[in-house]
C-alpha cells in the first residue's frame, strides 16, 4: 500500500513539528518534570530537593516557578516552618509527621527570594518574600540590605495594597530602631507618615508604639507615655467607628478590642510606664538553646512574646523573632519592660528524645533595670520501665519503676486517662524519694477525673469514673525535681523515632468490674447511677467506690458543678476522708470550710492535709495564707504569703498580700514594694486584671485629702476579712473614696 502526500501537507507537517517542538521544550515538558518531582516530594525521596532546586534554575514557565518558591521558600514563613512548638503556656504541633515538607537551608533560600521580591506577582507572598529575606539578612548581621529589601519591595505595591507595603515599611522602621539608629528610624516614621493611605488603626498603632520607644531610649518617658495614652485613644476611637459600621448581626464575628495584638502591646507599654517611669527603658534579652550534653542546637526559632500574647500561636506578627545560630545563641534588642515568655520552634529531628522542663508561670520580668541573658537547657526524656505497653493489672496495688536523673530529689507521678476524641491528665502522687514506688489501687481509684462538661451532655461520665473503669485504658508519666523543687526533666514528650519511642507509658486496671450504677453512669444516665450508688452504698457502708461515687455525682448535672461543694456532699465527703483517706478528698473538705469562713472545720482537715505534705505548692499555700490573715493573724500570715510568692512565678494572690499588709502596718512604702516587685501575671484568657502597684499608689495618693483615712481603710478590710458582707456592700455603695474602693473590690475577686 502507498501512501500518497502533498508537498504543501508535508510542508506543514514539518512545520507543525517545529510548533510542537518548543511546546513540548518549553511548556509540557517541564510540566511533566515539576509534576514528577512534586510526586517524589510526596513519596519522601530524597533526591527530590535538588530536583525543584535544578527545576526552579532551568524552566521557562514562570508562574509554575513562582508557585513553587511561594510553595517552599514562602508559604511557612519563619514562624510557620517548624514540626512542634513548645512554651510555658503550650505545646503543640506544626506539620503532622506523615506530611514533612521538604525543607530549605536560608543559604539556599536567598537567591530565589532576591528573584521573587524583584520579579514575583505583587501579592502577599511579596510581601512576606521580603520578610523572610530582611530576617535572613539580620540573622547575618547585614542590617543595610535587611532595610533595603523591605524598602525596595514595598514600592512595588500598588495604593489599593498600601496595607502590604506599610507593614514592610514599618519592619524597617523597626529594625532601625533596635540597632539604635534612632534618627534614621524617625526620619523614615515620617516618609511613612507621610504616604499613609486608607487609614489603618493597626498601622498608625505600630507606629506610635515604635515613636514612644525610640522616646524611651532618648530618656523622656513622660514623653513617651503621652505618645502611647494618645495612640491608646485614638485607637479606640477608630475601633467604636469601625464597630458602628458593621451590622450587628454580624459583630459577634469581629474581634474585641482586647483580642486586637498592637492595641494590646499599646495598653502593655501604658502599663510598664505608669508604674515607675524613671526605671523604663527597652533593653535586651539574649541567650543560647543548648542540650544537657552541651550541644548547641542551630535553626531552632525563638519566639519572645509577652503576656497577652504569650498562650496564642506564633504568627508573623510576632514582634521579636529569631533563630539560632550554629553555637545556639539569639538576641532580640529594643525589649521594652513587661512580662514575657519564650516560644521555641523545633524540627522534629531536634526535640526527639528530649524536653524543655518549663513551668507554666516561668516568666522572663523585664523591668528596664539591665539586659537579661535565659539560656535554654533541653534534657533527656526519662526512661519508664513499669507498668507500660498496655499492661493489665488485677492486683490491689501497682508498682511504678523508672530509670534514675541525676541531681533528682524526688519524684512525682502524674496520671490521665483516654476520653472521646483524645486524653486528659488530672492526678498526681508526689514527693517519691525512690525510682520505684509501690501505689496501693484505692490512691488512684482516688484520683480525680477533673469533671469534663461538654454542651451537649454535661458532665462525661469517663471523667467522673476517672481511674475506676476497668474498661478503660490509663496513662502515666513521672517528673524529676532537685533539692529546691525546680523541674529537671519528665518522661512524656516527643518520641518521633524507633531510637526514642522506648516504652510506652500505657496499662489497664483490672482489679474491679464495672457495676451496674457504672454502666447507668456511662450511658449517661446520672440521676439514675446516683440513686443506685446511694442504694449500694446504704446496704454496705464498705462499699467504697459507691461511696466515692456519691461524692462526684451530687450536682454533676448543675452549672456550678464543683465550683462550690454541694450541703448535700459534705457528709459523704466526711466519710470518705475517715475510710479512704486521701490528699484529693481533704482538701475539697478544706476548701469548702475555706469558702464558709468555718475556721475551726477548716484546720481539722486541712492540717492533716498539712502534715502529709512535705511542702505546699504556691496555690495551696497562698490559701493558707489567706486563710490565717482572715482569722486575723496577720504577722504568720506575711510569712506564708511571702514564701508562696518566691514560688509563684504568676503571683496570683499577691492582692491578699497586699490587703494584709495595709492592716498589718498600714499605708507604708513596704506595701508598693510587695505590689512592685511580686506584680500579678495573668493565665490566657484574664482579661482586666488588677495592676496592684497602681492601685497602692493611687491609695497612698488619695489618702492625702482624707483625715483617719488609714484607720477608714482597716476598718473596711476587717469587714472582709470577717465575712460582714452586709456592712461592706453598704460602705462599697456609699464611699466617697474611688480608689480605696477600687482595691477593696479587687481584693475581693481574688481567687
Amino acid at each position: 500500500m502507498k501512501i500518497r502526500m502533498k508537498v504543501k501537507h508535508l510542508v506543514y507537517m514539518v512545520a507543525g513539528i517545529l510548533i510542537l517542538i518548543p511546546l513540548l521544550t518549553n511548556v509540557l515538558f517541564p510540566h511533566v518534570e515539576l509534576f514528577l518531582a512534586e510526586k517524589k516530594i510526596n513519596a519522601g525521596k530524597v533526591e527530590a530537593k535538588q530536583e525543584i532546586l535544578e527545576l526552579l534554575t532551568t524552566t521557562p514557565v514562570s508562574t509554575k516557578k513562582w508557585e513553587l518558591i511561594q510553595t517552599y521558600m514562602i508559604e511557612d514563613g519563619v514562624s510557620g516552618q517548624y514540626d512542634i512548638y513548645v512554651s510555658p503556656s503550650f505545646t503543640m504541633g506544626g506539620h503532622s509527621m506523615d506530611e514533612q515538607p521538604i525543607r530549605f537551608t536560608q543559604e539556599e533560600k536567598i537567591p530565589y527570594l532576591e528573584d521573587y521580591v524583584k520579579n514575583g506577582p505583587v501579592d502577599w507572598y511579596l510581601q512576606r518574600a521580603a520578610k523572610i529575606l530582611s530576617f535572613i539578612y539580620q540573622s547575618d548581621g547585614d542590617f543595610h540590605n535587611a532595610k533595603d529589601v523591605l524598602y525596595e519591595t514595598s514600592q512595588r505595591f500598588p495604593p489599593m495594597e498600601s496595607y502590604l507595603r506599610d507593614e514592610l515599611l514599618i519592619e524597617r522602621i523597626r529594625i532601625a530602631k533596635n540597632q539604635g539608629e534612632y534618627d534614621e528610624a524617625n526620619q523614615y516614621i515620617e516618609e511613612l507618615l507621610g504616604t499613609l493611605g486608607e487609614e489603618h488603626s493597626d498601622i498608625t498603632a505600630q507606629i506610635a508604639q515604635l515613636r514612644a520607644e525610640i522616646i524611651l531610649h532618648q530618656g523622656d518617658s513622660e514623653l513617651a507615655l503621652e505618645e502611647v495614652k494618645d495612640a491608646i485613644q485614638d485607637y479606640e476611637e477608630e475601633f467604636d467607628k469601625e464597630m458602628k459600621e458593621i451590622p450587628e448581626s454580624e459583630r459577634d464575628h469581629v474581634d474585641t478590642i482586647e483580642n486586637r495584638v498592637y492595641y494590646q502591646s499599646l495598653k502593655a507599654l501604658e502599663r510598664s510606664l505608669s508604674v515607675d517611669k524613671n526605671a523604663v527603658k527597652p533593653i535586651t534579652v539574649s541567650g543560647k538553646v543548648v542540650r544537657s550534653d552541651g550541644t548547641p542546637l542551630s535553626g531552632v526559632g525563638v519566639f519572645l512574646r509577652d503576656e497577652k500574647n504569650a498562650s496564642r500561636s506564633v504568627s508573623p506578627e510576632d514582634t521579636f523573632q529569631a533563630v539560632t545560630d550554629k553555637d545556639g545563641r539569639f538576641e532580640f534588642g529594643g525589649v521594652v519592660p513587661n512580662n514575657y515568655q519564650i516560644t521555641l520552634g523545633f524540627y522534629s529531628e531536634q526535640i526527639s528524645g528530649w524536653n524543655w522542663p518549663i513551668s507554666l508561670d516561668e516568666w522572663i520580668k523585664v523591668d528596664g533595670s539591665e539586659n537579661i541573658t535565659y539560656d535554654i537547657v533541653l534534657q533527656k526524656l526519662i526512661e519508664i520501665k513499669e507498668p507500660v505497653n498496655e499492661k493489665v493489672i488485677k492486683d490491689d496495688s501497682v508498682r511504678f519503676e523508672w530509670e534514675a536523673v541525676e541531681g533528682a530529689a524526688f519524684y512525682d507521678i502524674g496520671f490521665g486517662f483516654d476520653i472521646e476524641g483524645g486524653s486528659i491528665s488530672t492526678g498526681f502522687i508526689t514527693d517519691i524519694k525512690d525510682t520505684k514506688i509501690d501505689i496501693p489501687i484505692d490512691d488512684i481509684y482516688n484520683l480525680n477525673g477533673g469533671g469534663i462538661i461538654s454542651d451537649e451532655d454535661g458532665v462525661d461520665p469517663l471523667s467522673l469514673l476517672a481511674y475506676t473503669n476497668p474498661e478503660n485504658r490509663f496513662h502515666w508519666n513521672v517528673i524529676a525535681y532537685d533539692e529546691n523543687g525546680e523541674l529537671i526533666t519528665k518522661s512524656n514528650g516527643y518520641r518521633l523515632d524507633d531510637k526514642t519511642i522506648g516504652n510506652l507509658p500505657f496499662f489497664y486496671l483490672k482489679e474491679r468490674e464495672l457495676t451496674n450504677a457504672d454502666r447507668l453512669l456511662l450511658d449517661y444516665k446520672v440521676d439514675e447511677a446516683l440513686e443506685e450508688y446511694k442504694e449500694n452504698y446504704v446496704e454496705n457502708p464498705d462499699d467504697i467506690h459507691s461511696l466515692r461515687m456519691i461524692t462526684r455525682l451530687i450536682g454533676a448535672k448543675e452549672e456550678d458543678y464543683r465550683i462550690t461543694e454541694k450541703e448535700e456532699t459534705i457528709p459523704y465527703l466526711e466519710e470518705l476522708a475517715i475510710k479512704s483517706p486521701s490528699e484529693s478528698t481533704t482538701w475539697r473538705l478544706a476548701m469548702h470550710y475555706y469558702e464558709q469562713y468555718d475556721w475551726a472545720n477548716f484546720h481539722k482537715w486541712f492540717d492533716p492535709y498539712l502534715d502529709k505534705k512535705e511542702e505546699l505548692d504556691s496555690y495551696d499555700q497562698s490559701i493558707y495564707a489567706s486563710a490565717l490573715m482572715k482569722q486575723g493573724k496577720h504577722e504568720e500570715a506575711n510569712k506564708q504569703f511571702k514564701e508562696a510568692m518566691n514560688m509563684d512565678g504568676s503571683n496570683r494572690f499577691v492582692g491578699q498580700w497586699v490587703a494584709n499588709e495595709l492592716y498589718r502596718i498600714g499605708l507604708e512604702d513596704e506595701v508598693a514594694e510587695i505590689a512592685r516587685d511580686y506584680p500579678y501575671i495573668p493565665y490566657a484568657g484574664e482579661m482586666d486584671v488588677p495592676n496592684w502597684l497602681v492601685l497602692v499608689n493611687s491609695i497612698l495618693e488619695e489618702s492625702k485629702s482624707h483625715t483617719e483615712y488609714e484607720k477608714e481603710l482597716k476598718n473596711v478590710l476587717e469587714m472582709y476579712f470577717t465575712n460582714n458582707k452586709e456592712a461592706l456592700e453598704n460602705w462599697l455603695n456609699s464611699t466617697n473614696k474611688p480608689n480605696m474602693k477600687k482595691l477593696v473590690e479587687a481584693v475581693r475577686e481574688v481567687r
